[in-house]
């Protein structure tokens, strides 16, 4: 992109003039741009480097983040329905910028059509704003553009984020309800050490109890966090900032946080349907839209977002590289289990591949559905039984010199 300094009359008879940001070279395209509509340039110039590069500093903004998945959905879907009613691509990107509600996206909207205009196809326009238009997305872009057929790709494009959005958030919501349990339960936990437990213990002393062992050990532990709160939680904050770092760029920490999740007993199961979901229902959709095998098992490897099953679809995708058969290849990845590889087998044999995966993806999309459904009463006795023996310690110890007081009174 380059900025050039113009000066225009418009059809009206209007002087206008600034500096606009084309995808051009040279000047008679940026003039050919700035003439359409009747318009007569009076001077454009190109603008040197510094010029250039101090525009780009004070335009500068901070990184923002990526489109939602059903926001992206229904962009797509959009699209898809006005390049099938006979509507040029430049003119639904248009409609699509000025229809969006999000300032940022109009912007980069509108770039992308300059682009296209430029000489560019839209999967290369694209490719340089992906918080708008992911890999996954691009490759179906692109499948459309060499098949002729970019708005059937648009639509099974917003199908499939439509899917993949239901299975993030059925994951983000199995997830949450235990989180939120036993993050509430360890904040009453500290609360009645930090502001229960030492009332108490003030009145043991007045009193002057001889305390139980329990008691004692339960008044250290209280003293102990009273003294070292805002120490504890800073080290915990410290310790949560520096692993995200650590898991940003260490792929090695990354395998290892990925493999523990996995091996959790609920966690571990919810996170497996969710990603054996995912990976069936892409690569259902990129075989049917065309993606020779090698191609489409390179894309999952690099879509699927837990480090162990992209290294295992690497492997994959060398074994099949080799000569062997798609379903020899996912046993041998040893992560999968035997329910997807007999469906693969069949599905090779059958040469209905497409419709087995998609029988696949349906299955572990149900699946997490009902562990959603059912979490919560899984998770209840677990978390009544553990509270009730926390707090029946806590109760005991405190009960105790009392039971001790009251039966001295009564000596």
């Amino acid at each position: 992109m380059n900025y050039y300094r113009y000066k225009l009359i418009e059809t009206n008879g209007m002087v206008l003039s600034g500096v606009i940001k084309l995808p051009y070279k040279d000047i008679m395209s940026a003039i050919s741009y700035l003439e359409r509509e009747g318009r007569l340039t009076i001077y454009v110039k190109k603008m040197g480097l510094l010029g250039s590069m101090l525009l780009k500093l004070f335009s500068l903004k901070l990184k923002r983040s990526s489109l939602s998945g059903s926001a992206l959905a229904e962009l797509l879907n959009n699209m898809a329905l006005m390049l099938r009613s006979g509507m040029p691509l430049t003119t639904a990107l248009e409609e699509s910028a000025a229809g969006s509600e999000i300032s940022d996206v109009s912007g980069d909207l509108n770039d992308i059509i300059l682009n296209i205009k430029g000489g560019m196809t839209f999967s290369e326009a694209a490719q340089n704003y992906p918080r708008l238009f992911p890999k996954n997305v691009l490759y179906l872009i692109r499948m459309g553009e060499e098949t002729g057929h970019l708005d059937k790709m648009l639509k099974d494009a917003a199908e499939h984020l439509k899917r993949m959005q239901t299975i993030i958030s059925d994951t983000k919501q199995a997830l949450l309800y235990p989180a939120f349990v036993f993050i509430a339960m360890g904040a009453g936990i500290g609360f009645w050490f930090y502001y229960v437990v030492p009332r108490i213990v003030s009145l043991f002393s007045e009193m002057d109890v001889t305390l139980p062992a329990v008691t004692v050990l339960l008044i250290k532990f209280s003293d102990f966090i009273q003294n070292y709160a805002l120490i504890i939680l800073a080290g915990i904050i410290a310790a949560i900032l520096t692993l995200a770092s650590i898991h940003k760029v260490s792929l090695g920490f990354r395998k290892l946080c990925d493999s523990f999740l996995l091996k959790l007993p609920v966690v571990g199961t919810i996170l497996t349907a969710s990603i054996l979901a995912f990976i069936t229902e892409y690569f259902a959709m990129l075989m049917n839209a065309g993606v020779e095998l090698m191609k489409s098992i390179s894309i999952l490897s690099d879509s699927v977002k837990n480090e162990i099953y992209s290294e295992k679809m690497l492997n994959i995708g060398k074994n099949i590289a080799k000569g062997e058969s798609i379903a020899d290849s996912f046993t041998k990845a040893e992560i999968f289990p035997t329910f997807v590889i007999r469906m693969i087998n069949i599905g090779e044999i059958s040469g209905n591949m497409t419709e087995q995966l998609n029988y696949i993806s349906q299955e572990y999309s149900n699946k997490l559905r009902v562990l959603v459904a059912t979490l919560g009463k899984m998770i209840e006795p677990i978390v009544l039984i553990t509270a009730g023996i926390i707090f029946a310690v806590m109760i005991g110890a405190l009960l105790l010199p009392v039971y001790d007081l009251v039966g001295g009174v009564s000596g």
